[in-house]
């Protein structure tokens, strides 16, 4: 009656369990001190992620059952850490400007946030799907297909996004028009690097867990082939799983853009505003539309102040 296909280790998802929730509270932390509302996603998967290691811990001492709970929010968080990045590198173009870009970054982030929330969707299927198809050959080929095509999606949206990422970075940082704004400029370097290694960390996990399931052959005896390396081995979903999301999780929050982002979002590098309006969904995602007024006339000087301090 054991819910893995192999002897699944006790102590790793307990250990685990309390690295992320002190890492969220680190987060909780920051996030009050920096008034940075647009970090609400990183505590969103943070929360999901100590949640997916109690339930895994729980499975090993219960039921089966436990572990389709766990099994989803371990396949899901990481596509949210991808919305967080899309989040903060919009943040980061508005703040330096959105002329560096190939195309306007909210257009941009709109769509690739819609592209996530597409493959979250299908990886809570799929996943849903898979953990409950035991002895069901058809449910898990079905889910299969579900959960490697919204891995897929995300690997390929994810990479492009990081393309337009890299090259405003390439661009911006090589403007001279820039450099008197070194002690910000370092600041922003600092989430650059951070959200470079992200992303490296989650496309790395994603191709690992669209190998594992694409790995999957359902047989009459279940979904677990022992010839499938990855599917019946414990340690690779910590190395290439566990491992890279807790670094990530972690690297936000000892570089937290809070401390080199504005709280309030249309505050420019150059001390300029731009007005912003609307309560919908974007505006809790830091993605509002900018006012038809466009640029005020400058931004307190205490603001930009407060930016030069950090």
């Amino acid at each position: 009656d054991a819910p893995f296909p192999y002897e699944a280790s006790f102590w790793a998802p307990f250990v685990l369990c309390g690295l992320f929730g002190i890492a969220w509270l680190v987060h909780v932390g920051q996030a009050i001190r920096f008034k940075s509302l647009f970090m609400w996603v990183i505590l969103v998967a943070g929360t999901l992620e100590w949640l997916g290691y109690m339930w895994r811990y729980v499975a090993l001492l219960a039921a089966s059952s436990y572990l389709v709970v766990s099994q989803t929010f371990l396949i899901v968080t990481p596509a949210l850490l991808v919305a967080q990045c899309y989040i903060v590198v919009e943040r980061m173009m508005a703040f330096v400007g959105k002329e560096y870009g190939f195309t306007d970054h909210q257009e941009i982030a709109k769509i690739f946030l819609g592209a996530d929330v597409v493959a979250i969707v299908m990886q809570v299927i799929g996943s849903s799907i898979l953990t409950d198809a035991r002895g069901d050959l058809s449910q898990a080929k079905v889910a299969k297909k579900i959960l490697v095509a919204g891995l897929l999606l995300q690997i390929i949206t994810f990479g492009i996004y990081s393309f337009f990422a890299a090259a405003f970075d390439f661009r911006s940082s090589r403007d001279p028009a820039l450099r008197v704004y070194g002690t910000q400029m370092k600041g922003l370097r600092k989430l650059w690097i951070t959200f470079y290694v992200s992303a490296v960390l989650i496309t790395l996990r994603s191709i690992y867990r669209a190998v594992e399931f694409a790995d999957i052959a359902p047989s009459p005896r279940g979904i677990y082939d022992p010839d499938k390396y990855l599917f019946t081995h414990e340690w690779p979903f910590y190395v290439f799983d566990a491992i890279p999301i807790l670094i990530s999780v972690v690297a936000f929050a000892i570089w937290h853009p809070g401390a080199y982002l504005p709280s309030r979002k249309g505050l420019r590098i150059d001390g300029t505003y731009q007005e912003q309006q609307g309560w919908s969904l974007l505006h809790w995602c830091g993605l509002r539309k900018p006012h038809q007024r466009g640029l005020g006339t400058g931004a307190p000087a205490s603001s930009t102040t407060a930016l030069q301090s950090v």
